[in-house]
């Protein structure tokens, strides 16, 4: 699950906001004006099943899949992170 937020709605309501996320399930949080201006990924594992650390890769790789298909800049994320991380 993916949701977007408006950042003031998430400086509301972040405990709310987290409590509803599951392992791996992302908000992207939005301006005022609508542009993306972060993303936040829960690390809380969910109540019903934990899952195996052998799937963590598999994990974070589909989650990456997610972030690049609705990355939306001249650059990909993992370009502008490099150049961040220079």
């Amino acid at each position: 699950m993916s949701i977007t937020v408006p950042i003031e709605t998430a400086e509301r309501g972040l405990q709310s906001l987290l409590e509803q996320l599951r392992l791996g399930e992302t908000a992207t949080l939005v301006s005022s004006e609508g542009a993306p201006e972060a993303l936040l990924v829960s690390l809380k594992s969910s109540a019903d099943r934990l899952q195996p650390m052998s799937d963590w890769d598999t994990r974070w790789d589909a989650l990456a899949q997610k972030v690049s298909q609705a990355w939306r800049g001249e650059k990909s994320a993992i370009e502008t992170l490099a150049e961040m991380r220079r």
